[in-house]
Formats: structure tokens, sequence, C-alpha cells
């Protein structure tokens, strides 16, 4: 009886592991068929090595950087050459104006700018304590904390190799003054430090990180919603059968996407009012320029995320697919958009990918608008690159869409 039970047993679970095995090849064989799952099964983990393994950077590098350079000298030159072999600095603009420069950077167009005051080599070479201001746009916490990190270092490296006057020949030793106690002129002695960079924080001199993640957060909000939701809207209609009542009606092709994107546009609207509101509040994030700029930068980026949900949702078939394209996006946008890491520092083809995402120009708009005070015309670039992507988005998904079942 035993053994007829226990070959019964095997007989059982032999038939139950056939079974189990023609499921598996009948799933595999479906998941081969499926294009789009087999670009997620495959596509997700390329692309998270390469944009971890090689785009995403936390060392900041080739900051654009500005010159005021009033000395013009052989030396104040051989020194902006030194702050540039640093690799932390890039001169791209050499300026003969203080107030040209501080625009520049108002605008976002350089990060940082080096003021060189008229009398710096005669301070320099008489050991006065020769003073040179860098301006950084520390609304990027790290990037600041990097440029006064390799100033620092430089400084520190001149210093050391300038105190070699500082020697012990009797009672008449060149003595260097300690700090002061006292109020007054100083005397014209040669001072504990021959060469000091004064970097000077502007935007956030706190260096408050809620200040820099706030804005950016904005925008990848409503990337996450807008586009997941648009994205979902035509394929629910399928796979909720109402599809059959948008085909019996006269409604366009481009009346219908225009109709699905309206409400998305006020849902946008209310989420910007809420992020902005809370990071008043909560965050004590400031506002140097207008809201209603804001405003109007968010509403060409919500079309832009729209547009794009609108083309996920005409090439996929089920909210499955949709939801797995859209995920696809979501990764590169926010790595590469200056979200969490310097974009600056990032190597060029990443740069690239990154200039061709809506959120990277509306991120600099919004931190532009919000934490330096830039306005509206200043950042028709970022807005023309939304518009583009809007335009282009919308003509392809209103082409790809079908008012037909199959």
């Amino acid at each position: 009886m035993k053994e007829f039970m226990k070959f019964k047993f095997n007989i059982n679970l032999s038939a139950s592991m056939q079974r189990i095995l023609s499921v598996a090849r009948k799933e595999i064989r479906q998941l081969m068929r499926d294009v789009l799952t087999m670009g997620f099964v495959v596509g997700v983990p390329a692309v998270q090595l390469l944009l971890f393994g090689y785009a995403i950077n936390q060392d900041v590098r080739n900051v654009r950087t500005a010159v005021v350079d009033h000395s013009n000298s052989y030396i104040s030159r051989q020194l902006i050459g030194q702050l540039e072999a640093t690799q932390t600095f890039r001169i791209c603009k050499q300026l003969d104006s203080d107030e040209k420069a501080r625009e520049l950077l108002k605008e976002g167009d350089v990060r940082v700018v080096v003021v060189v005051p008229p009398d710096y080599t005669r301070s320099y070479y008489r050991g006065r304590g020769a003073e040179i201001s860098i301006l950084v746009d520390a609304t990027d916490p790290i990037l600041a904390r990097a440029v006064r990190a390799s100033a620092n270092g430089l400084m520190d490296k001149h210093n050391r190799r300038l105190q070699s006057f500082d020697i012990n020949v009797g009672e008449s030793a060149l003595r260097v003054p300690r700090e002061r106690t006292t109020f007054g002129t100083k005397p014209d002695l040669v001072r504990q430090r021959f060469l000091r960079f004064s970097v000077i924080n502007l935007y956030n001199p706190e260096l408050r990180t809620p200040v820099f993640v706030v804005p950016a957060l904005l925008g990848v909000i409503l990337t996450t919603t807008m586009i997941l939701m648009t994205a979902l809207s035509i394929v629910r209609e399928r796979e909720r059968g109402s599809f059959e009542f948008l085909i019996a009606t006269p409604v366009s092709r481009l009346e219908l996407m225009t109709g699905k994107i309206l409400p998305y546009i006020c849902i946008g609207i209310i989420q910007i009012v809420i992020v902005v509101f809370t990071g008043l509040l909560l965050f004590d994030v400031p506002v140097a320029g207008s809201l209603i700029d804001l405003g109007v930068v968010s509403l060409f980026f919500i079309a832009a995320n729209l547009t794009l949900g609108l083309v996920i949702s005409s090439v996929t078939a089920s909210q499955f697919q949709a939801t797995q394209l859209s995920f696809f996006f979501f990764l590169p946008s926010v790595l590469l958009s200056g979200f969490m890491f310097p974009f600056g520092s990032m190597p060029a083809p990443a740069q690239w990918i990154g200039e061709t995402l809506p959120l990277t120009h509306f991120i600099r708009a919004a931190r532009g608008i919000l934490l330096r005070g830039s306005s509206l015309f200043e950042h028709m670039g970022e807005i023309g690159a939304m518009l583009l992507f809007s335009v282009i988005l919308f003509g392809l998904a209103t082409r790809l869409f079908k008012k037909r079942l199959d």
C-alpha cells in the first residue's frame, strides 16, 4: 500500500511539473512576442548602468566662469590660468565690467565670476594681502562648496610658497602680524596671507539644500504626474470599452487630442500652487522673481509633458505598457536634468541628451526666476525649447493616433 501511494505521488508530481513547465513556456512565448516588455527588461538595466556608471558624476568640473580682470597684468593672467587648471573652472567670458558680470550671473549664463582688483599685482608682490573676489551662484550648494574648496586649495598653495619670507634672523626677523585685535588702519607690513580668495555665495548664502531642491522638485512632480496620467488616458478608454463611443463621434483626431490635454493642464496648475506655497511655508524658499513668470514657464512645461504622454498613449495597447514606457522616460529626465547632479560636470553625450529633455529647461528657468530673480524674457531659450518639444510631439501623437479598434 505504501509503495502504491508513493508511486501515485510521483505520478501526480510529474504531471504537476509538466503543467507548470507548460505554463512557463507559454509565458515565455508571450513575453517574447511583447516587444515593449522585452525592451523594458533589457533596456532599463542597460540605461541604469550607463547613467549611474558613466553619465552621473558628483565631482564638480568645468563650471562656466566669467573673469573681470581690472589688473590685466602677467601675474593676474597667470593666476586665472591656474584657476582654470584646477578643472573646476572653465573660463568662457572675459569682461571689463562688474555690472555685466553680475547680469550674466543673474541670467544663468555663467555660474561663477572672478573679479581681479586693479592693485592686485602690487599688493601681491609687496605681500599686503592681495584679494580676489569670486562670486558664486550658490543656488546649487554642491557647486558652491566645490568652488570654495578649489579656491582655498590654490590660495594655500600660493601662501605656503611665499611664506619663505618668514625666516628667523635674530631680533631683526621679519614677523608676520597675528589676527587683528584692535580697530584702525592695518600696518603696511607683510600679512599672514599674501593671497586671499574671497568667495561670496549669492542667491543662497546659507547653502540650504531645500532652496536648491524645491524649485526642481516642482518639475519632477509635474513630469511624473502629467506624463503618466496622459499616457493612461486613451489606453484606459480602450480597456474599459468606451473607445467605441469616441469612434462613433464626429470628433477629429486633433480635437480629441486637444480635449484630452485641457483637463490635465488644470490639474498641473493646481499642483504648481500646492508645491510653491508648501515650499514657501515649510522650507522658507525665497521668491526673488515673479510668480506669474513661473506660472507661464510652467504652462509650457506642462504642455511638453502632456504631449509626450499622448504619444505614449497612442503607441501602447495596455495600461501596463503605458506605465512601462513612462518609467523608461522618468529615469533619464531625473538624472540628466541637473536635478540631482551638476549638469556641467556630466560628459558631453549626457549633456546632449539632457538638452532634449523638457525637465532640464524647466529647472533652469524655475531656479532662475525663484532664486535669482530673473525675468521671463531672460529664459526665452528655455521656453522655446519646451515649445518646440510640445509642437513636434503633439503632431506626432495626432499622426499616430487611429480612431479604430485595431
